[in-house]
């Protein structure tokens, strides 16, 4: 964690919560979207205590960190715009106006941008940081959702529910580079660490699908629960976490056997995922029970359960660290 993040975090939880600051200062942040309270629920992830509960827009559902730390950005499918929330203060500072219906966002790793998915308009839009407005916007296939962004800025990838496919698109030019074939009404999109692979829960067909991004084409799929909705990366094992909506389980998947190797209980129907990588847990948010689960990812086993706030989405990257 950066120096700056560090003393943006602390500033936040003086404010909210009772933690000490020794504690506050070592943990990252956790924002999770809740869907049926037009709000925001902030955790401290080493106290496991919620220090904020922010209003935003309507039905918020997906998150991303801005490249800077100072910012999270929300996007509000029902009243059409993204909120932006000031870590420093936990308060909604702006609001931009984001297409017909914002869904899927992920923020540029290099470039103060972030890109939404507008899922009625079939576009991407990508919206200037500072100028809090929308700058270009990208054609992309049916029902964009899931959104994903490799670590040097360079490929941003989306996945296009309803045409069973990927859009793979060169940032540096802003044209797409390949619509690759999938499995069955793709939602969630990650992509790995090292930039290689991008890792896609297709809802319908129950699979990922593993696609190599610098050779732009499909390597392999792999069966997994029922209705897989969000995938997040352990680059440490080589390893992939899915959440499968309507079984309220998550599947743990071995990159190199290519194979699913364990299927854990979580809370139902589960949604957004992420790790803390510092802190070796996994973080899925059960959008039915209004929970986080904590899991350990040595063990596979279920160390906590959260508190949100009701109908928590989380989807995107919603760990500050």
């Amino acid at each position: 964690m950066s120096a700056r993040r560090r003393v943006l975090i602390l500033a936040a939880a003086l404010l909210f919560s009772a933690a000490r600051p020794g504690d506050v200062a070592a943990a990252p942040f956790a924002f999770i979207t809740n869907q049926g309270a037009n709000s925001v629920s902030v955790i401290d992830i080493a106290s496991r205590i919620t220090v904020g509960q922010v209003a935003v827009g309507d039905d918020p559902a997906g998150v991303a960190i801005g490249r800077d730390g100072r910012y999270v950005y929300i996007t509000n499918p029902k009243s059409r715009d993204v909120s932006v929330l000031d870590i420093g203060t936990l308060g909604v500072v702006d609001s931009i106006a984001a297409g017909d219906g914002p869904l899927g966002i992920v923020a540029d790793p290099v470039r103060d941008r972030i890109y939404v998915a507008d899922w009625y308009s079939k576009r991407i839009l990508a919206i200037d940081t500072d100028k809090r407005a929308i700058a270009f916007e990208i054609p992309v296939g049916n029902v964009p959702s899931g959104i994903a962004i490799n670590p040097s800025g360079t490929r941003l990838v989306v996945a296009n529910r309803d045409d069973n496919n990927i859009t793979i698109i060169n940032l540096t030019t802003r044209i797409p580079l390949a619509t690759i074939g999938v499995g069955k009404a793709p939602f969630g999109v990650t992509v790995s660490n090292d930039g290689r692979l991008v890792f896609v829960a297709n809802v319908q067909s129950n699979d990922v699908t593993v696609v190599n991004l610098p050779l732009l084409r499909t390597e392999f799929h792999i069966a997994v629960g029922e209705s897989p909705y969000a995938i997040a990366h352990d680059p440490t094992s080589e390893r992939i976490f899915v959440t499968n909506q309507h079984e309220s389980t998550l599947s743990v998947i071995d990159l190199q056997r290519r194979k699913e190797t364990a299927r854990i209980d979580v809370g139902e129907y589960p949604e957004g995922i992420a790790i803390a990588r510092d802190h070796g847990e996994l973080y899925v948010a059960n959008w039915f029970n209004n929970s986080l689960s904590v899991i350990d990812l040595a063990t596979l086993e279920t160390k906590a359960t959260i508190p949100t706030g009701d109908g928590p989405r989380a989807f995107g990257e919603f760990i500050l660290q």
